[in-house]
């Protein structure tokens, strides 16, 4: 190593006592600050955990009561578009074979409604019905309407919510649950002549005195109506249905206690409690005090009235935060709370981690940091002087040698020569002899990265509008004939074909929107029903466009029964759909559709064939309608 007078130490020697030094001091003085740092980072870190599993929480339950409505709302309408119609003289038989007259008095659903078959309406499964009155016309309709419909939304919204029911003023209730274990046999077989469920809660929040806005409403934490026990605790949403100003019924879900938050959405923070509590004061959801298998809980549920004090405690800290999010301390609680509201239900939901818990976490972090700064400081002394020594001194004279000959090699004619300078010690040269080669090389690099960020660029472009136009429908935005051939021949190839099903949906009478009102109207006609016929139709269905006003969904059920059952929910929700054309017009458009199952088919071209020609039976049959090939079944 090079010393460079009398008296001086070398580089790495001042390098190793100087760093030793201030490492040392760094040690001392971070780890002081540290000790009264910690414990707030630790907190505030805790705090941000505890607010990310309440938002997951929020954000989880939001979105199933937004479903929810959304599939009441639209069980709603499609009721009312079919009362509507008003009754069918059939309405009478039709009433007689699915509810037949119970000898307890009323009427009870058939079994055929829940293990399911064939209807006037239908193929149907998993529907249980109480009928308390002996109806009239316009009952009868209701009852028949409101099957269908709780049938067929019922059906779309599996298994996401698990009931769909249809309940009447004059106690008649219609209920779609066919995952149900006892298979709905209060409803359809135990419920006695003279059942009354008016005076439940989930009955009194649907009248027009406690809901005079007609929107959606949850119960509180309620006894289920047929459970005697007192063991199984639920919470229903009521959307009330009102017809030429009179209320006729409620739509509703029912969700179990155990169903509102699963293990898996509470897959979270250690000792946590998620909590759930109405805008009105009663207890949802406390894992320590509603337990579904537990009676009694009932003494507990109104948070106003409650005499336990941890309980107390909460409603007052709710009261007093009502209406805004909330992440802190709560001293009334002794615990860490982070709170929202779910906007749909007007729920509040508080995620909340006592004290103690946070705090000796927190702890633990200040004596890792303490016990990391002590051994820290005993070794750094050792190790510092042991690997200048080693890998500092003797390397650095090297290096510095060999950069300045590096460097030389990136000289251009008009730089100056490389060279040693002897006032220079070894780290002062090679950082000289570093400044002058970064020099040549940034300018170099300056260049070459700005050519290839052009190039990526343009690249990337060109890819990106490849890929849109060789896959996409430049009109509707849906998958094109080139993409959906693709899929269907990939299904075809890799699924039981008795499963699968193609859709070919024909728009009748296309030719004369464009005829009177001009191709941009018909175009965007056109946009309108692939974006209902796509919303109608199931996620992991494949749906794009053929060509001109045809459209092909391919799609996997259990037999031809379900096959037309989409078929027709495609039909009727397109038909129904008012449709603004030009200058104040309005109408609806239909739809025909041919429908072929896929077995025995090995290409798109078969499979299409045959359902091209179930769809020209239906258009030569009068069109807006469904045919299924062979059988010549008709809906």
């Amino acid at each position: 190593m090079k010393i460079f007078a009398a008296g001086k130490m070398s580089v790495s020697t001042r390098a190793a006592v100087t760093l030793s030094l201030v490492i040392g001091l760094l040690f001392l003085v971070s780890g002081m600050a540290a000790y009264f740092d910690i414990k707030r980072q630790a907190l505030d870190e805790a705090l941000i955990r505890l607010d990310g599993q309440n938002r997951q929480v929020a954000e989880l339950q939001e979105g199933r009561f937004t479903r929810l409505s959304a599939a009441h709302e639209h069980a709603k309408q499609l009721l009312l578009a079919e009362l509507a119609e008003g009754p069918s003289p059939d309405d009478a038989r039709n009433l007689d074979t699915l509810f037949p007259r119970d000898r307890r008095g009323g009427r009870r659903s058939s079994d055929l409604l829940f293990d399911g078959g064939r209807t006037p309406f239908g193929y149907v499964r998993g529907v249980g019905a109480y009928i308390g009155t002996e109806p009239d016309a316009n009952q009868r309709a209701l009852i028949l309407r409101a099957t269908r419909v709780a049938h067929a939304v019922g059906e779309g919204i599996r298994p996401d919510l698990k009931s769909l029911y249809f309940f009447t003023p004059d106690n008649t209730l219609i209920m779609f649950a066919p995952d149900r274990e006892d298979k709905l046999g209060f409803y359809r077989k135990k419920a006695p002549g003279n059942l009354d469920f008016q005076q439940e809660t989930f009955a009194k929040i649907s009248t027009a005195a406690l809901n005079p806005s007609r929107r959606t409403r949850c119960t509180p934490l309620v006894h289920i109506l047929y459970d005697t026990s007192g063991r199984t605790w639920t919470t229903g949403c009521m959307t009330p249905v009102d017809w030429n100003g009179r209320h006729i019924g409620t739509w509703g879900t029912s969700l179990l206690l155990n169903d509102l938050l699963s293990a898996d959405e509470l897959n979270g923070l250690h000792a946590t409690d998620t909590v759930l509590v109405s805008a009105e004061g009663m207890l949802i959801r406390h894992p320590r005090y509603t337990l579904q298998s537990e009676a009694g809980s009932e003494q507990l549920l109104d948070l106003k009235q409650t005499r336990d004090p941890q309980l107390q405690a909460l409603w007052q800290f709710i009261r007093s935060n009502a209406g805004k999010t909330f992440l802190g301390h709560a001293p009334r609680l002794a615990a860490h709370v982070s709170m929202r509201t779910i906007k749909t239900p007007g729920w509040y939901v508080l995620t909340i981690q006592n004290e103690d818990v946070i705090q000796a976490g927190a702890l633990r972090a200040v004596a890792r940091v303490a016990i990391t700064a002590f051994l820290c400081l005993l070794l750094q002394g050792i190790a510092i002087s042991l690997l200048i020594r080693r890998y500092v001194g003797r390397p650095l004279a090297r290096l510095t040698e060999r950069t300045r000959i590096l460097t030389r090699r990136f000289q251009s004619d008009v730089d100056s020569p490389a060279s040693a300078r002897p006032e220079l010690d070894e780290v002062e040269q090679l950082g000289h002899d570093f400044d002058d080669m970064a020099e040549k090389l940034t300018r170099a690099h300056l260049n070459l990265e700005q050519q290839v960020a052009q190039r990526t660029d343009e690249l990337h472009r060109a890819n990106v509008e490849l890929s849109r136009l060789a896959d996409c429908d430049t009109l509707t935005g849906a998958p094109n004939r080139r993409r959906i051939l693709y899929d269907v021949e990939e299904k075809l190839a890799l699924r039981n074909a008795r499963r699968l099903y193609m859709l070919v949906i024909d728009i009748d009478h296309f030719k004369r929107v464009n005829d009177t009102y001009g191709h941009l109207v018909g175009d965007r006609i056109l946009t309108e029903i692939a974006q209902d016929a796509r919303s109608l139709l199931r996620d992991k269905d494949l749906f794009g466009r053929i060509g001109g006003e045809e459209f092909m969904a391919l799609i996997e059920t259990s037999g031809p029964e379900e096959a037309i059952i989409v078929a027709e929910r495609l039909r009727s929700g397109i038909g129904k759909t008012k449709r603004i054309f030009a200058d104040g017009a309005a109408g609806q458009m239909t739809v025909s559709i041919g429908i072929a199952n896929a077995h025995g088919r090995l290409s798109f071209a078969q499979l299409y064939a045959a359902a091209d020609a179930a769809l020209y039976k239906a258009k030569h049959r009068g069109r807006d309608q469904c045919v299924i090939e062979e059988a010549d079944t008709v809906n």
